[in-house]
């Protein structure tokens, strides 16, 4: 990571990006790391996916990097486990989904095998109109009935890493290289254009010759 962030290397590999992102956000506690930026930036038509994500208080977890079904039919980048909630986290970055019903499978195998018993949310990360776009293709299909469907875009986890609550330096120093990776990336949103205002000298201004 820190040797894309000094222009050192550079891949397109999801998978690093994956790994980098979730490696390092995995020393922080959920509370008040990831899901800081869930709350605020996850986006979803589900009325119950705000109040789920803002009543999680769980502190430490486990994310589980390419976790497989029984079957090892459907791998999925990231699993979140809690105590009442089972997350599972599909990453795009310069690439497609790998069938028009990769996320119907990894919606089966959290309903079906991982967490039958609790709330059950999918989760896709991808750019900003990626994101929009695969999310409204997939959100009224049958199996997101019992599984959350969230997106959530790379730009606004770059917006979202403002509201970690950080305790330490340490802390503070993983939340900047992880802003400067993103924007490395080129997640950096447009937030219109700033010009500045001359200074005006009132007294002058309306003076007649």
């Amino acid at each position: 990571m820190i040797a894309e962030i000094y222009h050192k290397f550079s891949t397109n590999s999801e998978d690093v990006l994956t790994g980098c992102f979730f490696g390092t956000m995995r020393y922080l506690p959920f509370r008040r790391g990831l899901n800081q930026v869930f709350t605020h930036y996850a986006v979803s038509e589900d009325p119950q996916v705000a109040y789920i994500f803002s009543s999680l208080l769980d502190e430490e977890f486990d994310f589980e990097f390419w976790k497989r079904s029984e079957n090892g039919k459907v791998e999925i980048d990231g699993y979140i486990p809690l105590a009442s909630v089972g997350i599972g986290i599909e990453v795009k970055y310069q690439s497609g989904l790998s069938g028009m019903n990769q996320l119907e499978k990894e919606a089966e195998v959290l309903k079906d095998e991982w967490c039958p018993e609790k709330e059950k949310l999918l989760l896709l990360i991808a750019d900003a109109e990626e994101a929009k776009q695969i999310y409204r293709e997939n959100k009224n299909k049958a199996v997101f009935q019992d599984v959350h469907l969230v997106y959530l875009s790379w730009q606004d986890i770059l917006l979202g890493l403002d509201q970690v609550v950080m305790m330490s330096p340490y802390e503070e120093t993983m939340v900047e290289d992880l802003k400067s990776l993103l924007k490395e990336k080129g997640f950096l949103s447009f937030e219109g254009f700033s010009f500045d205002q001359p200074e005006v000298n009132k007294e002058s201004c309306w003076t007649f010759r």
